[in-house]
């Protein structure tokens, strides 16, 4: 999490319905409101494809949203055009599926600001002083036309091709920052305000004005005003799948009683309804790290209490460099990186935490081949290291064996970022311990971890994503050698170049279960190396 200065309260609803009118659901809802991440996704294919496709890009871009790694507008992008090409793949893998794909607004919530990433024509709708605003952009000819003023709303909602779309996420290869794909905004978050994504099954049922007013009389309660939704655009015909997420600031009740508009009451139609519901006091806050208190000695009695402290590296300070903070740096100390590009190799050093100020904002930056350098950062034996934040981005002309190489200590490393390393993202080896989690490994050459030798270690919360694609033998997403032992939980792989998991040791086969596999090179996905031992 980033921290902010801006405390921000919302209470939260989102609520799924089939309709009258369809046999299944393909709409999806990603809803987080703990952390302030809602989506709403409505999957195309026809049969299961759609529910797949939507399916899967609530999976991924829950996975790459849950990394702290860059701004907002940057996981958003990639989180998006990683679902997008993981639909692709899936949909050239399996012909069954073929040309599914899927139309989603998803919003996040930091800082006292709500950033979107749009593809299609679900919607984000904003409600204040008794307005609505429709925030999104339709990217569906008949939208266009909307939003030109050359169809009235009631003239778009009945025009018979009102459900094609010109962009969507899956049916084609994208890059996160390609011009006419995903729809980035950003809209202040006021506490007087209610924000409301929506799937094209309410916004074909009922118009911005009716919106309106069924969220402003049920303000303080979005769950009334989500189930209402839905009852409505059923009785108007429920022709789709109807997907509605309300999110209300804490103080939008009391300036939508001054607005309210009575409507009469009616009584909640039964049905099978996706429930969720999130009371949230967001206040975004860094991490809050603990650490004891670093101490030494002066001879030959006194004793004397030394206080950690932290030595901010940037190029107007004290400390231009990262080499230079770490050489008067004590155990204890933490040394914080400023937002930029930093041309240099980390050794890390007892008890010293390297973070970034600003997650993924602090790059080490490998453009050129270093021959004696095996990492980026390396650890050789150590104990109480911390590293946290930091975008390792290796050039493949490079060469770099590895982005992070842990031997024989105990290091801690979370909320990392990456990419282009030859031989693995982060190698632990020897009798190695730590920690590896919230972090984001991907795009290398190699497996996004190995962990070799007699290595103990938690690895939990981690994205690796397309590693060990690129060389003639395909690899897969994460590697255990040896008498290595590591605990491996809840961490998602997918699009590794060949199977997700690879052990040499059978028994450790069921500890890899409590992780998600998605897009799969190989339909197991853990696999024994026979020869190994």
């Amino acid at each position: 999490m980033q921290k902010t200065e801006n405390a921000v309260v919302w209470t939260a609803w989102g609520e799924t319905d089939r309709g009258r009118k369809r046999d299944n659901n393909e709409d999806r809802l990603l809803f987080e409101a703990d952390r302030g991440i809602f989506g709403v996704v409505d999957g195309m294919g026809g049969e299961a494809a759609g529910e797949v496709a939507a399916q899967q890009a609530v999976d991924f871009i829950r996975a790459r949203l849950s990394q702290g790694t860059g701004t907002v507008a940057r996981r958003l992008r990639e989180a998006i055009a990683g679902a997008n090409n993981e639909i692709f793949s899936l949909s050239e893998q399996n012909p069954e599926w073929r040309g599914m794909a899927c139309v989603l607004t998803i919003a996040v919530i930091e800082d006292g600001v709500l950033h979107v990433g749009h593809v299609g024509d679900s919607r984000l709708y904003a409600i204040r002083n008794g307005e609505i605003r429709k925030i999104t952009s339709d990217h569906s000819p008949v939208g266009q036309k909307e939003d030109a003023g050359e169809l009235t709303e009631s003239e778009a909602m009945t025009h018979p091709r009102r459900n094609e779309v010109f962009r969507d996420v899956g049916s084609q290869p994208h890059k996160p920052d390609d011009a006419d794909f995903i729809q980035y905004l950003q809209v202040p978050f006021a506490r007087d305000a209610a924000f409301l994504l929506c799937s094209d099954g309410l916004s074909d049922m009922l118009s911005s004005r009716e919106i309106m007013e069924v969220v402003a009389d049920g303000a303080g309660n979005p769950r009334e005003s989500a189930s209402r939704l839905i009852e409505q655009a059923n009785s108007a015909g429920g022709a789709d799948n109807i997907s509605v997420i309300v999110i209300e600031g804490d103080a939008f009740a009391l300036s939508a009683r001054k607005k309210r508009v009575p409507l009469p009451s009616s009584r909640l139609a039964g049905r099978w309804a996706f429930l969720m519901y999130g009371l949230v006091l967001g206040v975004f806050a860094g991490y809050l790290w603990q650490r004891s208190l670093g101490g030494g000695t002066e001879p030959p009695s006194e004793p004397l209490i030394r206080k950690p402290v932290v030595l901010k590296v940037d190029p107007e300070s004290h400390y231009p460099t990262i080499a230079s903070a770490l050489a008067v740096a004590l155990p204890g100390d933490r040394i914080e990186l400023a937002d930029g590009r930093y041309e240099e190799f980390i050794r890390l050093k007892e008890g010293i935490e390297i973070a970034a100020r600003t997650p993924g904002r602090a790059i080490l930056r490998v453009a050129r081949a270093f021959p004696d350098v095996e990492a980026a950062i390396s650890g050789y034996g150590i104990s109480g290291a911390r590293i946290s934040g930091i975008m390792i981005d290796a050039e493949p002309a490079a060469g770099l064996p590895f982005g992070i190489r842990i031997h024989d200590s105990d290091v801690e490393i979370s909320n990392v970022e990456i990419s282009g390393a030859v031989n693995g993202g982060i190698l632990f080896d020897g009798k190695s311990t730590g920690y590896v989690g919230a972090s984001y490994i991907h795009q290398n050459a190699g497996p996004g971890l190995v962990i070799s030798g007699s290595s103990r270690l938690c690895v939990t919360g981690n994205l690796l994503y397309a590693n060990g694609r690129t060389g003639i033998r395909k690899l897969p997403g994460m590697y255990i050698t040896g008498d290595s032992e590591p605990e491996v939980k809840r961490n998602v792989f997918s699009g590794n170049g060949a199977e997700p998991i690879r052990i040499q040791r059978p028994e450790l086969s069921d500890r890899m279960n409590d992780n998600l596999f998605l897009n799969s090179a190989t339909r197991k996905p853990v696999l024994v190396e026979k020869s190994a031992r």
